[in-house]
C-alpha cells in the first residue's frame, strides 16, 4: 500500500524482540516494509469490526 498523502503522524507500540523478528519476517514474505504490512493489516482489522 503505497499512499501519496503525507504521513506525519505517528503509532507506537511495543512488541517483544520475538514478536518483531516474526512480524518483520512476515513483511518481507509480502515484499513490504514493517510499516507498510503493519499500515495494512491495521487497516483491514478496523474495516472488519466497522471502524
Amino acid at each position: 500500500m503505497r499512499l501519496s498523502a503525507a504521513m506525519i503522524d505517528n503509532i507506537r507500540f511495543r512488541v517483544s524482540p520475538a514478536e518483531k523478528r516474526a512480524l518483520t519476517a512476515a513483511a518481507d514474505r509480502r515484499g513490504k516494509t514493517l510499516s507498510e504490512f503493519l499500515r495494512e493489516a491495521v487497516s483491514e482489522t478496523a474495516q472488519r469490526v466497522g471502524a
